[in-house]
């Protein structure tokens, strides 16, 4: 069901005004406010980085951390068309949230500002989501679209090992993982399961 599915649309901006409401108490200058936010969003390019790079290609020897990996991550590289398969689901969202949410508080001891930081990082989450999904079931290749879908099917179709950030090759660039990308992969709107580098890779970690 759609709703499930895009279930992260409408508990994240819930959870960000509930949270606002809570700190009203603790609110710094007005002005600080873009900065927060700001800052939230970069660290949500850095943590949308790392992830997929360090985490999500992890290949762990615990055989239930394989199985999670595989859910979060490598069936979808399998089966990179199926939009069951594309956004992350909340099970898996709202405790990194909780956690990254009680490291903020830990280090500035201040709810608002725990909250604003969170709420760029919500932003930038929830962009990600977005853009991913148009990656692979929109076939508009116009404007920024169009170079991030061409970083990210090199990923896909090319090379699992480069291309890491979908939003952003930012942290691709300054990590030195970004590769020069095909315009042609983009007429081949790959779609089938054998297309992707990453399918026998499915079979291994099931084992």
């Amino acid at each position: 069901m759609a709703w499930v599915r895009f279930s992260s649309f409408w508990i994240y901006p819930l959870l960000g005004g509930l949270l606002f409401l809570l700190s009203g108490g603790q609110r710094p200058h007005f002005f600080q406010l873009p900065g927060l936010i700001m800052i939230g969003l970069v660290l949500w390019s850095l943590l949308e980085y790392l992830l997929h790079r360090f985490f999500f290609h992890w290949t762990p020897q615990n055989r239930r951390m394989r199985r999670i990996i595989l859910e979060l991550h490598f069936n979808h590289h399998g089966d990179p068309r199926n939009p069951e398969k594309l956004l992350v689901h909340p099970l898996y969202s709202l405790p990194v949230s909780g956690l990254l949410g009680c490291g903020f508080y830990f280090i500035t001891e201040n709810l608002f500002t725990t909250t604003e930081l969170l709420v760029g990082m919500w932003t930038g989450f929830l962009y990600y989501e977005w853009v991913h999904y148009r990656l692979h079931l929109s076939k508009n290749n116009e404007g920024l679209l169009k170079q991030q879908r061409r970083c990210h099917f090199h990923h896909h179709f090319v090379d699992p090992h480069c291309c890491f950030g979908v939003t952003s090759p930012l942290w691709d660039v300054v990590l030195g993982t970004y590769k020069s990308t095909d315009k042609g992969i983009l007429s081949a709107f790959p779609d089938r399961r054998h297309d992707c580098p990453n399918a026998r890779e499915n079979e291994r970690i099931k084992n």
